[in-house]
């Protein structure tokens, strides 16, 4: 089973997005805002053509995905927390406006078909260069997807 893991994944999705902080939902205030931001971001670097190939790709299937959070570290003469950010807050709004959410683009039907995750935090010296890089591929696990099919199709609508 693990051999079959380590294949190669066919890469669905390679986005770099920067200048761009890297957003948590902090106390929960404009959080919606939060995500808003960052969905406009993704549109501005995927085509609209692009955006619904990979929404009919996806479509039923499980994915891994690989974050990377470029953080600014920041200077001398200036205080930042960027660093400090914690990885299951900085995944939170990647994964709610990957999804189909209200805020979201629809790339990802559910969290539940997030099959694998890889988060990094990695310290850029210039704040141009702060973002994301996010990538995308299919996850083959066909028990869990069968699972989650089945789990989905007696959810009502």
């Amino acid at each position: 089973m693990l051999a079959e893991q380590l294949e190669a994944q066919e890469i669905l999705l390679d986005l770099t997005i920067a200048p761009f902080e890297p957003l948590t939902p902090g106390n929960g205030q404009n959080t919606s805002e939060k995500k808003e931001k960052l969905a406009n971001a993704i549109k501005e670097r995927l085509s609209k053509d692009d955006l619904e190939r990979l929404r009919d790709q996806l479509a039923g299937r499980l994915v891994g995905i690989t974050v990377v959070f470029l953080l600014w570290k920041g200077s001398p003469s200036i205080t930042n927390t960027r660093p400090v950010k914690d990885l299951d807050n900085l995944l939170k709004i990647v994964f709610d406006v990957l999804r189909n959410h209200p805020q979201g683009l629809g790339i990802i039907e559910e969290d539940s078909y997030i099959g694998e995750v890889y988060a990094t935090k990695q310290l850029v010296n210039r704040e141009k260069d702060e973002g994301y890089r996010i990538i995308i591929e299919e996850h083959h696990d066909p028990e869990m997807l069968s699972t989650l099919k089945q789990y989905y199709s007696k959810t009502p609508a």
